[in-house]
């Protein structure tokens, strides 16, 4: 089987997300998977209507880019196709995804307080860990989705991940996706708990989440630190996890 794994970054980046990239392709390379990467490049392929609409609007524009190089990986030959974002944490060199019959979605144990100040995780597909597969009926459907949403809505009100997350979160609770339990994302609090052994905090974690992580989602736009030392955090978690 012929898997490409594919990721994206802009020119100018922070320091760790570029040793975040190193470590997807090294992954890559590891299993013998093709690894494409796309720089400032990534957005040519969106239609021109849409990147008008959408100007400064990275994160919805990549999520419909995202597809879109996907698509293309898959009718230029490949069997399956990996998308990984940039921020993504390789954990465990040595893990590779499940198998899918045609579509997989990362899913995040997402570790918060509510609203009284006590911890709970809320579990939900996320896009940042995606598998395609050649039978994939989803992919073109997503795409088909996505184009029609941001056709009709208004510019003035087009909320943060509405094409992204959130449209997963909808459907998957239509129709129950396949998930990868594996391919997690890192909430603000459980950084923190890593980082100051808050075993208190990592033992609910694992109680209720009921999987060790082998790659995690760093959330970059949720992160206030501008230089994180991505190794220490990455030991810190296979000692901790």
């Amino acid at each position: 089987m012929k898997t490409v794994v594919i990721q994206s970054a802009p020119d100018t980046r922070l320091r760790w997300v570029s040793d975040c990239l190193r470590g997807v392709e090294a992954w890559s390379k590891g299993h013998a998977f093709t690894y494409q990467f796309f720089d400032d490049s990534f957005f040519d392929v969106l239609p021109d209507w849409y990147r008008r609409k959408l100007s400064g609007r990275g994160p919805i524009l990549a999520d419909l880019a995202r597809l879109l190089h996907i698509k293309a990986a898959l009718e230029a030959g490949a069997d399956r196709v990996i998308w990984c974002d940039a921020d993504t944490l390789i954990i465990d060199g040595s893990w590779q995804p499940s198998t899918t019959t045609h579509s997989r979605f990362g899913e995040e144990h997402w570790l918060q307080r509510d609203k009284s100040g006590r911890l709970e995780i809320r579990r939900q597909p996320h896009n940042a860990f995606m598998i395609f597969l050649q039978a994939s009926p989803v992919l073109n459907f997503l795409i088909h989705t996505i184009e029609s949403m941001i056709a009709r809505v208004d510019p003035e009100h087009i909320a943060p991940q509405m094409v992204g997350p959130k449209l997963l979160k909808a459907l998957h609770n239509l129709v129950h996706f396949d998930l990868e339990s594996e391919a997690g994302a890192m909430s603000p609090l459980l950084l923190k708990a890593i980082r100051q052994s808050d075993t208190e905090v990592i033992e609910f974690f694992l109680e209720r989440s009921g999987q060790v992580p082998k790659c995690l989602n760093l959330c970059t736009s949720l992160i206030d630190e501008s230089d994180l030392d991505i190794e220490g955090i990455r030991q810190q978690i296979v000692v901790l996890l």
